[in-house]
């Protein structure tokens, strides 16, 4: 199957692409999965936990968006019908099946969810983050959780939350301002 080209068609042929990357890399790992055809989306697929996966994976492409998520965490990479962009949906896919991608989710003190979320991809002995979650920390102290498929989760030190600690900052300042 040919590269789509954004004209007449491509939105076809790439929802058709990621189903078949879906379905074709479970079938590699030997993984179960099923599509979710009442998702609000193009095309939707679920890899439950199971032998080789320690984790819920969602998988799911609308438009040229791809998003693939689990429990409290999402990334999305866009646009999706980008080669390079496509290259790294393949990468984080099989990485995150293969160990080869991890999931850093960062809590603030207090809270249960992550308020921050980051796909990483090993690339030349380092990990470098392919998808950004957004959000604030309160309090702006943060402490990150890795979750990475067939290793124990790793939970790494307390740390500052520097982007969060400037927007509240900012945010003091400005009602400072308007009401001074």
């Amino acid at each position: 199957m040919g590269w789509p080209e954004r004209g007449w068609g491509w939105e076809e042929a790439l929802i058709e692409r990621a189903r078949s990357l879906f379905s074709e890399t479970a079938e590699r790992f030997g993984l179960q999965y099923e599509w979710d055809e009442t998702a609000p989306v193009d095309v939707a697929c679920r890899y439950p936990a199971q032998t080789g996966l320690d984790f819920d994976l969602w998988l799911s492409l609308d438009g040229d968006e791809f998003v693939c998520s689990g429990k409290q965490w999402y990334a999305n990479i866009f646009p999706a019908d980008d080669e390079y962009k496509w290259h790294l949906i393949v990468k984080l896919i099989e990485g995150l099946i293969a160990g080869e991608a991890r999931l850093a989710l960062y809590k603030a003190i207090g809270w249960s969810r992550p308020y921050w979320t980051e796909a990483q991809l090993r690339i030349d002995g380092h990990w470098e983050s392919v998808s950004t979650g957004m959000g604030c920390a309160i309090p702006p102290i943060v402490r990150p959780t890795f979750l990475r498929n067939g290793y124990p989760t790793e939970v790494g030190p307390f740390r500052p939350a520097f982007r969060s600690a400037l927007a509240l900052l900012l945010v003091i300042s400005l009602f400072y301002w308007l009401w001074k």
